[in-house]
């Protein structure tokens, strides 16, 4: 799979979640790709940067999803840095301490 850089408004989803969601990266770091901010590893703020998956699935019955972020995204990319941060990868994952993996949706 060939990795790339994840930008504003590109799809996401919770291994956990019923619906997908679009990351949002308002805040530009220095760097566009087409326009739209490219997002770095701390764009992981619930309400900011992660929105609702629709209903978590983690208990039965399902309940309304509201992400736990707790750490920024694992496996950035490490040869390009924005504003001191590496950038997001197309293979990044996050981690929801609701018990499911965020993953971008390329």
């Amino acid at each position: 799979m060939k990795e790339y850089n994840v930008k504003d408004g590109d799809p996401i989803y919770c291994t956990l979640g019923t619906e997908k969601s679009s990351l949002c990266v308002a805040a530009s770091h220095g760097s566009c790709i087409g326009g739209r901010n490219v997002a770095t590893v701390k764009d992981c703020k619930t309400g900011v940067n992660i929105t609702a998956f629709g209903m978590c699935m983690r208990d039965d019955p399902a309940v309304p999803c509201v992400p736990v972020i707790l750490n920024p995204w694992l496996l950035g990319n490490s040869s390009v840095k924005i504003s001191g941060e590496q950038a997001l990868l197309s293979t990044s994952i996050l981690s929801c301490a609701c018990g499911g993996m965020i993953k971008i949706d390329l």
